[in-house]
């Protein structure tokens, strides 16, 4: 029987395209062909969760920062966070919390990197600039003791986790299950209270020694790092580790210069405070008595930062950005605005 030209045309359309390979679906290797990669956070421990959560090789550094946030002094200038909406009442409102556990280098260290600790290192090179699912730890690596030792880690789609991890825990050469728990266990060697010592608790709502509070923590006072707002609040304190053999966080040593002299490490010192006022969930004026600097002559004043949308009082662009902000501004005050 002879083919006729129609039909001979439809049997070639018909092979090539029983040939050609199949349209590509989604899949973990390629997540931008899922959509945007950020918003609202729906992960669950299990499928969904896409990132490996594996040691990116990590960096060479010295030693560890583990910095623990006093709550009602963050909360003044992000009363937006759910950490903060369920602040009154709860743990953080009477004990530091984990803010995180930093990788960091000496001095010597500092010197040739020119910079004072690493960050975003090897596989997560990208997260800086370019954030994707990747960059995320799956809510699985996260211990669940951290919503009340660590709340900003699970409050608003797990928006410190997705800070941290990639950031300084993919510097470190662990998982980030191991990075996690790390800073935990490093938290709740502290004495007292889950790493809040009793003479920080009593001093909630008042005001207490500089040196007191240095002292508070029973370890040698070079090894503690107290970190205030010109307004001499206390807004965190830091404790320098040694970077064991293991990759852990292991004994106190001496914090280096760089963390010494730096405002936002230990603003308690560099800003003169004899005495540090500790605030109570919801008070955001100055209080306390003690030696309170004058704010930087920016401007603005303490009546004028801390409202909401608005970041706490300021003198430089790098204590705004560590506290999450984009810089500081003419006012005095942190700003998200470019």
């Amino acid at each position: 029987m002879s083919l006729t030209r129609p039909f001979l045309a439809f049997a070639l359309v018909t092979a090539l395209v029983g040939c050609a390979e199949p349209t590509p679906t989604p899949d973990k290797a390629h997540p931008a062909s899922t959509g945007p990669a950020r918003g609202p956070d729906t992960r669950t421990s299990g499928a969904g969760a896409d990132a490996p959560d594996r040691p990116a090789g990590g960096a060479a550094f010295g030693l560890y920062v583990l910095a623990l946030s006093w709550a009602p002094n963050f909360c003044c200038g992000h009363s937006s966070k759910e950490e903060c909406s369920a602040l009154p009442g709860s743990f953080a409102a009477t004990h530091l919390t984990l803010h995180g556990l930093w990788p960091s280098y000496t001095d010597a260290e500092s010197k040739g990197a020119k910079a004072t600790y690493p960050q975003f290192c090897g596989a997560y090179e990208h997260c800086r600039n370019s954030p994707d699912r990747t960059c995320e730890p799956s809510p699985a690596a996260i211990p669940a003791e951290m919503k009340r030792l660590a709340p900003g880690y699970v409050g608003d789609g797990y928006f410190l986790a997705d800070h941290e991890w990639p950031k300084h825990g993919g510097c470190t050469g662990l998982d980030a299950a191991a990075y996690f728990r790390a800073a935990l266990d490093a938290m709740k060697k502290l004495p007292g209270d889950e790493g809040t010592p009793g003479a920080l608790r009593a001093a909630v709502g008042k005001d207490i020694a500089l040196a007191d509070l240095q002292g508070a923590f029973g370890l040698p006072e070079s090894s503690v790092l107290l970190s205030c707002d010109p307004q001499c609040r206390l807004a965190q304190v830091s404790i320098c580790l040694a970077h064991g053999a293991s990759g852990l966080p292991t004994t106190p040593v001496t914090c280096p210069g760089n963390t010494t002299s730096a405002d936002y490490d230990n603003g308690c010192v560099t800003h003169g405070c004899s005495r540090i006022t500790v605030q109570a969930a919801g008070s955001c004026d100055i209080g306390g008595g003690g030696h309170h600097p004058a704010p930087p002559d920016h401007g603005g004043s303490a009546t004028t930062c801390n409202h909401p949308g608005q970041g706490p009082a300021c003198t430089g662009d790098r204590e705004c950005a560590q506290a999450g902000f984009r810089r500081c501004a003419r006012s005095g005050c942190c700003t998200s605005v470019p």
